[in-house]
């Protein structure tokens, strides 16, 4: 098996703290009818994502995105 590296900078993968994987929040606003003392105005409707990423953390980019599943 090969070691897992980085395309972007080569760093070993597989090292501890190496990857982040990144959490996003996916969701949609909605206009609602509320005063300034209420609220902000919107309502935030939340989705649940359907892939997730994991990052490199010695530069910083993607290094593959996978699906997620449930």
């Amino acid at each position: 098996m090969s070691a897992l590296t980085c395309a972007n900078c080569g760093a070993d993968l597989t090292a501890s703290g190496s990857v982040r994987i990144a959490e996003y929040h996916f969701g949609r606003l909605e206009t609602a009818k509320q005063e300034t003392a209420e609220g902000p105005g919107y309502i935030y409707h939340c989705e649940a994502p359907d892939v997730y990423t994991l990052i490199c953390n010695g530069c910083k980019r993607l290094v593959r995105t996978l699906p997620l599943h449930k």
